[in-house]
Order: C-alpha cells, then sequence, then structure tokens
C-alpha cells in the first residue's frame, strides 16, 4: 500500500510543518499589498479628477469676428469689473432706436452668451437678436463672460461665478461711465441669457432686483444632475472631480441651481424658452424651473416650448417671431418707450 502526503494545519502537503510565525509573516505581507494597491488606486483617481478639472475650466477663448457695425448700429466698447472679485469684462453697448430715429437707453437689455462662445454667439444668432431688439426701442448690453472672448481668464464656472459678471454690468449701467452721456442712465434693466447665461442671469436676478425681468433661453435646472446625464465623463469620477473643482478653485458645482432660487425672483416676470429637439439640457429643465418660479404666490411666468428647436436654435427656428415674444415681454417688464 502506498501512502500520500496529506495536509493539515499547520502542515505543508510534503509534510512540512509551517510555523505560526510564518504564517503570520505571510498574512501580514498580504495585508501590506493590498493597502499598497488600494493606496494606489486612490492616487490615480485623485490625480485623474484633478487632471479633469482642469481641463473643464479653462478653454482658449473664441474669437470676435464680426462687431454691430456690420449690421449698421451705433455702439460702443466698453469695459467694466465684476462686481465682488472685480476682473475686467468687455462688451457692446447699443443704443435702441424708437420708430422715428431718436436714441435711447431708456429700457436697457443685458444679454449674455453660453459656455465656449463670446457676446456675438454666432452659434445662436445672438449679434442678430441684439439687432433686432435694437429697432423694438431696447437698448443692449451684450459682453463676454470671464474666460471667454475678450474679457479676462478667468476659471468656467458654469454660473457659480459667472453670476457676479451680470451683477457687475448692473453696477456698470447704474453708475458706471455713460457710453452715451447725452441719452443718460437706463430706467429699466432687463437681462435676456442662452444655456448657461440663461442660468446665470437667473442666479443673478435673484441677488439684484435691479434685474426687471429675465428671458432664459435653453437654462438648467441644475448642473451637476446635467453633468451625470450627458455622460460629459464616467460616472464614478464626478464626485472627484466636484471635490477638486472646490479645492482648485473655489467652485462648488452643487450650488449651480437656478431652480433653487428661481421663486425668490418674483414677483418680477421670467420668461422661459426651450426647443422640443434640445438633446443637451432637455425640455424638462424648462418644466422645473417653471414649477419652481410658479411656486411663488406673486409669479409671473411664461413658458414656450419651440417645436423641432435644437439647444440654443430657438431664435433661428422662429426668427421674427422669436423677436415678437421677447420683445413683447421686456415691454410689459420694463414699460413701453417714450419718445421725447
Amino acid at each position: 500500500m502506498s501512502f500520500r502526503p496529506f495536509k493539515r494545519d499547520n502542515v505543508s502537503v510534503t509534510g512540512e510543518e509551517i510555523s505560526p510565525k510564518r504564517k503570520g509573516r505571510r498574512a501580514r505581507k498580504l495585508i501590506v499589498a493590498l493597502f499598497i494597491g488600494l493606496e494606489v488606486l486612490m492616487l490615480c483617481y485623485v490625480g485623474i479628477s484633478f487632471f479633469v478639472a482642469t481641463q473643464m475650466v479653462y478653454a482658449q477663448p473664441k474669437a470676435i469676428t464680426e462687431t454691430p457695425a456690420v449690421l449698421g448700429l451705433n455702439y460702443r466698447d466698453v469695459s467694466f469689473p465684476s462686481r465682488q472679485d472685480h476682473l475686467l469684462l468687455r462688451g457692446w453697448f447699443m443704443p435702441g432706436v424708437l420708430p422715428n430715429g431718436q436714441l435711447t437707453t431708456e429700457r436697457t437689455i443685458i444679454m449674455v452668451h453660453g459656455l465656449h462662445s463670446n457676446r456675438e454667439a454666432l452659434e445662436a444668432g445672438l449679434l442678430n437678436l441684439s439687432a433686432a431688439l435694437v429697432h423694438k426701442g431696447f437698448a443692449i448690453l451684450v459682453f463676454d463672460f470671464r474666460g471667454h472672448g475678450q474679457s479676462a481668464p478667468a476659471p468656467l464656472s458654469m454660473g457659480f461665478y459667472e453670476q457676479r459678471d451680470v451683477l457687475g454690468a448692473v453696477d456698470f449701467l447704474q453708475s458706471g461711465p455713460m457710453p452715451y452721456p447725452d441719452l443718460g442712465r437706463p430706467s429699466a434693466i432687463g437681462g435676456w441669457g442662452i444655456s448657461m447665461g440663461g442660468a446665470t442671469m437667473l442666479l443673478a436676478a435673484a441677488h439684484e432686483p435691479a434685474i426687471r425681468g429675465v428671458v432664459a433661453d435653453s437654462a438648467y435646472a441644475a448642473f451637476v444632475p446635467l453633468l451625470q446625464r450627458n455622460d460629459l465623463m464616467p460616472g464614478p469620477i464626478i464626485p472627484g472631480v466636484l471635490i477638486a473643482m472646490q479645492m482648485l478653485y473655489g467652485i462648488n458645482f452643487n450650488a449651480v441651481r437656478p431652480v433653487d432660487v428661481v421663486a425668490s425672483i418674483a414677483p418680477r416676470p421670467l420668461f422661459f424658452i426651450e426647443g422640443t429637439s434640445d438633446g443637451l439640457v432637455p425640455p424638462w429643465n424648462m418644466n422645473l424651473l417653471a414649477a419652481a418660479a410658479n411656486s411663488a404666490p406673486d409669479a409671473h411666468v411664461q413658458t414656450w416650448l419651440v417645436p423641432g428647436a435644437n439647444h440654443i436654435q430657438s431664435y433661428d427656428v422662429m426668427g421674427n417671431v422669436y423677436v415678437q415674444r421677447v420683445a413683447a415681454f421686456f415691454t410689459h417688464a420694463l414699460g413701453p418707450a417714450t419718445q421725447h
């Protein structure tokens, strides 16, 4: 009869006894290797998070290619500081034109672009829309957000810091050097914005009662859910990127939530515009914003879901109808023009 080696506690298959001390060393090595592996994974996660954060907040500014002069408009180049952190912002001021040809600054609309754009926003027709509203008797202040166009370099924060730029525009209109001294200062100020600009305008209006009415076109209700929905980065890395943003730049993307503040804008009127084919900011964002705004007992809210329009393309789709509806909204919000 032959015998095969067998294993029992503390004995190898060859019959060699394994001491408890040796077993302990092996266990410790395994634990150390495990912790080293976890540390390496954590360092990789942190490194990737910080890298993605730096890529998100800086981009090459888009160059200005046209000015209001190509549309035959009166305008002045202007510059002013943002409120609170005093970054230099650059833009154009265009006086309104009344039916009798008279220039006016009485009703001024601050108009702001979206992410990775500039004050002309050719992709959305902003310069053409500005011209159309000028001929409806509204003066226009349009400018480049921080980190965009010709304004000062700065991290892009999806409205967290950009709302200070809108507030700086209000300060400029109320107390800055007048682009047209003979026309005086505005008696009423409104705000219009697309995409990030629309969300930013809502955030700013919640803090600034001088903004007497807001048109928000393709605005998001909250940024982080949009980031998660659009698969702009792998889901597991989003928490790390949000922490890196806060640590590196002080940006709290979780606070970029116009839906939380729109009710406080009442009784000033709001006009939400969204395209049915918007794949970037889906129409339910408008529904969330409108529902939140209407929760105020003295709310005045309009909505317009534009058939077939993609992101920031409602003006392109609707043309003069868009101009007429926006002009009618601001006439109600800011009052009719007066001719002298």
